[in-house]
């Protein structure tokens, strides 16, 4: 198979990261990234036909499933903090979440990496907001899986997001 051809691959991490680069957060049970073109189409009509289709790329939609998630990831993208108390074996970690809090952008990324371990694919989002609130159940003998999901926009200098392939597997950028 020749570097450039399409093949499977399976998840193997998802980062969540603060806008400025600064704060990550890794999803270490991250089992699902999903991402489709947000797109804005519109039709012209003449003589009674259809005449031209005009598509534009708005944006990604983006979802992620995760086994459980960590707090500070959920307060990385909601902009909120994690309050941590006590001392071992008694510490707690409280995610208080506030009325009117504004979410903020952060970006995410997720590696998948193929059977023979030799290449990788990144995708990037590179200005991604929560638009559905977190959802996560807690059931007998079930694992908790939590799920969010939102838009990703342009950033201005990398687009709204990229997919990369590495012949070489290759680390997520870190902060």
């Amino acid at each position: 198979m020749t570097f450039g051809t399409a093949r499977p691959f399976g998840i193997r991490d998802i980062k969540i990261t603060n806008i400025g680069g600064t704060t990550q957060v890794d999803l270490p049970a991250g089992m699902k990234l999903g991402f489709s073109d947000k797109v804005t189409n519109g039709e012209m009509r003449g003589d009674d036909i259809l005449a031209e289709v005009v598509t534009v790329r708005d944006g990604i939609e983006w979802s992620l499933e995760s086994g459980g998630i960590p707090l500070y990831a959920w307060a990385l993208m909601t902009g909120t903090t994690v309050a941590l108390a006590g001392v071992t074996p008694n510490q707690t970690n409280t995610f208080q979440a506030d009325a009117g809090q504004c979410f903020p952008y952060f970006k995410i990324y997720g590696k998948a990496i193929g059977p023979d371990c030799a290449g990788d694919v990144h995708v990037l989002i590179h200005k991604a907001k929560l638009t559905d609130p977190l959802e996560g159940e807690f059931g007998d003998g079930e694992f908790f899986v939590s799920k969010c999901s939102g838009v990703g926009l342009d950033d201005g200098s990398n687009g709204a997001y990229e997919i990369v392939e590495n012949e070489t597997a290759a680390a997520l950028p870190a902060t």
